[in-house]
């Protein structure tokens, strides 16, 4: 595995998964982030441990065309987007359905990646401290007046309550509830309790993936996030072989 700093990109992170004519994981970690490089990269390495349980059927979240292509151009006719012309509304509406489907993928995994971490390594919690800290105060810029007018309710609830679930499972294992008065204040605790509440039932906080990998666990609660979230047939899974033949 290899670990590199990075500039321009806007996660924390991101990571080049290993294939067989390239048998090595690089992880990519935002310089503008270093300070929490250790932490970052645990986390990293802990979403692989759950994806790569079995390294021939390593699942990829597959966009459905012609499905994400209705959403798009249902939401381009919202009163936020018809004011542009067609054409950037539509490429606005795709791009707010492509990003939340890598949302449901990618929070669900997050959260269950906090909670490893913070289960095996003590020695990082004041780094994933101030990681999740510096994250969910960015993500909480969202309620600015200026991008939640701009954004269609649908999408922008959507957003939210995702976030409310990050925030509600990390106020759970820090013990500060800090962080969730912006979705408190706005509503959307109840629904990312939904959500945070379907996680804990398909996979137990408690889990480890090293002696009992859970792969199916994490396509099955992206699939329950979807479906509440009215998301779910915009996507397909599809297992690709990752193991290296020599």
């Amino acid at each position: 595995m290899n670990v590199d700093l990075v500039s321009g990109i806007h996660q924390h992170a991101e990571m080049i998964s290993a294939r067989p004519e390239t048998p090595v994981h690089v992880i990519r970690v935002n310089a503008d982030h270093s300070r929490y490089a250790d932490y970052i990269v645990a986390a990293q390495c802990g979403g692989l441990l759950i994806l790569w349980a079995d390294p021939s059927q390593v699942p990829a979240m597959v966009f459905e065309k012609a499905k994400c292509g209705f959403q798009a151009k249902k939401w381009a006719g919202t009163k936020q987007l018809a004011a542009f012309p067609p054409a950037e509304a539509y490429d606005r509406a795709h791009y707010y359905v492509e990003g939340l489907l890598r949302q449901v993928n990618s929070i669900a995994m997050e959260i269950r990646v906090a909670n490893l971490c913070f289960q095996n390594c003590p020695s990082l919690r004041s780094l994933q401290n101030e990681s999740f800290t510096s994250q969910l105060r960015e993500i909480s810029g969202a309620f600015s007046p200026k991008i939640k007018q701009s954004v269609p309710e649908e999408i922008f609830s959507k957003n939210m309550t995702m976030n409310a679930a990050l925030a509600l499972n990390w106020a759970r294992i820090s013990g500060s509830r800090l962080c969730l008065l912006p979705y408190e204040a706005t509503g959307y605790l109840q629904g990312g309790q939904i959500l945070l509440n379907i996680l804990d039932q398909l996979a137990p906080a408690s889990f480890d993936p090293i002696s009992n990998p859970t792969l199916q666990g994490h396509r099955e609660i992206v699939d329950a996030w979807a479906e509440n979230l009215s998301l779910r047939t915009l996507y397909r899974w599809e297992m690709s072989s990752r193991v290296h033949e020599r």
